[in-house]
């Protein structure tokens, strides 16, 4: 059988496998898709939950080169990303479930593991998805099984793993907007059977895909969206014994360029609710419209600018006790360092600029059992946390008065006049958990399963306010980066109207704090989940399971106006999905044809929603806690039609509804019933892939793509900020021969689709916001080879 294009043959490598662990699994096995969702080798269509899975091969063809990709090929799953390039946050939603909070020492209640190394930051993800074996998406609450507990379910990432082979491949690419890519790697054993190690890296660049029109005053404005981006990973893995194998795996990424540089949208505040403002003028009497701004070009005065810098450690030691044992320890490190400079309001006069830095280290520790019996399995173990995390928000508040406090490159004598809000915060998390889960097989086609997770957590932190009012010259210039540029001039009366309009508190001069929180966040609860499989043919399986999965609670920080809100707002409870799961995994007995349909209903208590809000003259991002009910279903298909010839499709459909949600709209509050953040009623998505035989090796054709329909971008449901239906698809051709070389074109958002994937409302300061545009079209050629 050909290799499919979506969910095919894979074998994922684990720990809990010996043989795996001991060898480079193969990806293929007949016509089967191996996965390890619950952490053992299983065929997909005898594990009774909702899982997408892909192998190495398939990501490649797909031209998967983010986590973020992954999304849109899979149903009931949506993504998020702080701006186009890699490097950059990234936020899984899955059923509709997410928490759109770009700082990064925020949790989503999706977990990303990377070689079952839990990936904390959303930054960090995109650093580790080069020479990869295989990817799983893992629908529903999880935490029973290994790992970090969540509330929506899990990406799990396996890298390739050093072989017994010297091997290797290398390609390189080339594209319009002056994109480009290189990658290499190379396997080496060192010691026959015992010891070898694997190089991988991986170079991308790619020229600004939005262009700046801004003529005026100063030289920093600079077109935006462009990426530069470095990953490289060595791994090294010694079997001591036959039983005993040790690996570690160092993983280097850099990423860094022109970001930010959103576009501008005039935005107009009515009773409850924004919408997009009719005469498509702002506050100031600007219209980027006649102005000539378009999906793919602003006109904006300031500069843009971020590097996120990340290096992870990860030593994992796995020990067959014997046959049916296997004792595993998995021990994680990651530092990071990231900042943005971004030009936030779109526009030619300096209104709106942040300057953000987010450091953190965190270090994991988890110890794993699995156990094989006759007729049961069991996985038990514990998960340690152990997070330091510093965050800064500088933030000019409607300026033209603003400047960039504590910002390394502004020059002596060159802050300007105006206010500014300057907003350290500072955390530490402390987390430890023990999980256990056991399935038994009651006959030989009836199998019980149940989980049980005790967590106990505890997070310290501290965020302190500080106002800045410098003196206002009459003109002023100021200079970041070499850059000068020039400042929206407010007389005094204009500046007395903005502190009285937008500040709560005192202002002083030298910038005494406004607020200086501190708080710690203690928490203990109990994760479980209970499930029955019953096969009523041999090869239809039935499932059914109901989930206790819970998040723990925290702190709203970063860009929130602290002094504008009751402080007892500043915590935010923990978050309990019920969730009822259930569905039919069926394939023809020629295994050529799969379907999988399946159904899902959550009761949330103390969703942790997010919205956007201006208060008093600052923009925040809020985390409150409301109930929900979320419901859908989905469906997931793949047919062999012919020798060469595969077809995948998926489809979902989810109803959200959050309970009592306020809009403050126009000074009015509303409160009613509203839809989720991110969560699109229908999803749909699909790929058609043809392979031949050519010359002296294959000749393949693929063609892939995806359908979102519209979505409200957080809990307000502004309609302002509702995103449109977005299609997407790609195209790949390539030929490779049979002594390792291949050459392919590639085309990635063939229809050219630039329609808005994000907004922000910023209405009620100078009615206006903010929209974040889909990358363009982009292709390209590759040549590559492997030996």
């Amino acid at each position: 059988m050909s290799t499919a294009v979506a969910p095919s043959a894979l074998y994922a490598q684990t720990a809990s496998v010996p043989s795996q662990a001991s060898e480079q699994p193969n990806v293929q096995s007949g016509n089967d898709i191996i996965v390890t969702a619950n952490r053992r080798a299983e065929s997909l269509q005898d594990v009774g939950a909702s899982v997408m899975a892909f192998n190495g091969e398939q990501l490649e063809n797909l031209r998967v080169e983010s986590a973020g990709d992954l999304a849109g090929l899979t149903p009931n799953v949506d993504f998020k990303k702080q701006w186009g390039s890699k490097g950059n946050a990234s936020l899984f939603y899955i059923r509709g479930i997410g928490q759109a909070d770009f700082n990064e020492g925020s949790e989503s209640p999706t977990t990303v593991y990377i070689d079952d190394f839990y990936i904390l930051s959303s930054s960090a993800v995109d650093f580790q998805t080069d020479d990869v074996a295989t990817a799983e998406i893992l629908r529903g609450p999880q935490g029973t099984l290994f790992g970090r507990n969540s509330t929506a379910g899990a990406v799990v990432m396996h890298t390739n793993q050093p072989t017994n082979y010297l091997e290797g491949s290398a390609k390189v690419s080339v594209g319009n907007h002056d994109s480009t890519g290189i990658s290499a790697v190379l396997n080496i054993p060192v010691i026959s059977d015992r010891l070898a190690v694997r190089f991988s890296a991986t170079r991308e660049t790619n020229g600004a895909t939005t262009k700046n029109l801004f003529d005026g005053p100063g030289e920093g404005a600079n077109d935006t969206h462009e990426g530069n981006f470095l990953a490289a990973r060595a791994i090294v893995r010694w079997d001591v014994t036959d039983d005993l194998y040790i690996t570690y795996k160092y993983q280097y990424g850099l990423a860094k360029g022109r970001n930010g540089g959103d576009s501008s949208q005039p935005m107009q505040q009515l009773e409850g609710y924004t919408i997009v403002k009719p005469d498509g003028t702002d506050g100031f009497g600007y219209n980027p419209t006649e102005s000539g701004q378009t999906s793919t070009s602003v006109i904006s005065d300031g500069i843009n600018d971020f590097r996120n810098k990340v290096q992870n450690h990860l030593l994992t030691i796995n020990y067959d006790v014997n046959d049916a044992v296997t004792l595993t320890s998995v021990t994680g490190y990651l530092k990071q360092f990231k900042y943005t400079l971004e030009e936030c309001d779109g526009t030619p006069r300096t209104i709106c600029a942040a300057y953000q830095t987010n450091d953190q280290k965190y270090w994991t520790q988890e110890l794993r059992a699995a156990v094989d019996l006759d007729r049961a399995r069991l996985t038990f173990g514990g998960f340690y946390l152990n997070q330091d995390y510093a965050n800064q928000w500088t933030l000019p508040i409607i300026s033209g008065t603003g400047t960039f406090q504590g910002h390394p490159s502004i020059e002596a004598g060159d802050t300007p006049g105006g206010l500014v809000q300057y907003t350290p915060n500072n955390s530490k998390l402390e987390s430890y958990s023990f999980f256990g889960n056991i399935s038994f097989d009651v006959t030989d086609r009836l199998t019980l399963s149940g989980g049980l997770r005790w967590n106990h957590e505890e997070r310290d932190f501290q965020q302190v306010e500080g106002l800045y009012v410098h003196d206002h010259p009459d003109t002023g210039q100021y200079t970041i980066d070499g850059n000068t540029f020039g400042i929206l001039v407010l007389d005094a009366e204009g500046m007395e109207n903005l502190i009285a309009n937008y500040i709560v508190g005192p202002a002083d001069p030298v910038g005494d704090p406004v607020v200086d929180f501190s708080d710690t966040f203690k928490t203990t609860f109990v994760n479980y989940q209970l499930g029955i499989d019953y096969e009523l043919t041999d090869d239809t399986l039935a499932y059914a399971s109901f989930k206790h999965g819970v998040k723990s609670g925290g702190f709203n920080n970063g860009l929130v106006n602290f002094s504008a809100f009751d402080l007892d707002a500043i915590p935010f409870k923990n978050e309990v999905n019920n969730a009822f799961e259930g569905g039919v995994k069926w394939q023809t007995a020629d295994g050529r044809i799969r379907i999988n349909p399946g159904i899902f209903y959550y009761d949330y208590k103390n969703y942790q929603a997010t919205a956007f809000t201006v208060v008093n003259g600052t923009l925040g991002v809020q985390v409150i806690n409301k109930d929900a009910v979320v419901y859908g279903v989905e469906i997931d298909t793949w047919a062999n039609l012919a020798d060469g010839l595969d077809l995948t499709f998926g489809a979902g459909y989810i109803d959200t509804k959050v309970k009592d949600v306020t809009n403050v709209g126009g000074g009015v509050a509303v409160t009613e019933d509203r839809e989720l953040g991110s969560a699109p009623h229908f999803e749909a998505s699909g790929s058609l892939r043809y392979e031949m035989e050519m010359f002296d090796g294959t000749l393949s054709n693929q063609a892939s793509g995806s359908y979102t329909s519209s979505r409200y971008v957080d809990v307000l449901n502004d309609p302002a900020t509702k995103l449109p239906a977005y299609i997407n698809v790609d195209y790949n051709i390539m030929y490779k021969d049979n002594d390792g070389w291949h050459v392919s074109a590639y085309v990635k958002n063939l229809t050219n689709n630039t329609k808005a994937l994000q907004k922000f409302n910023f209405a009620s300061l100078y009615n206006t916001g903010q929209i974040n545009y889909a990358p363009p079209r982009f292709y390209g050629v590759e040549i590559g080879f492997e030996f």
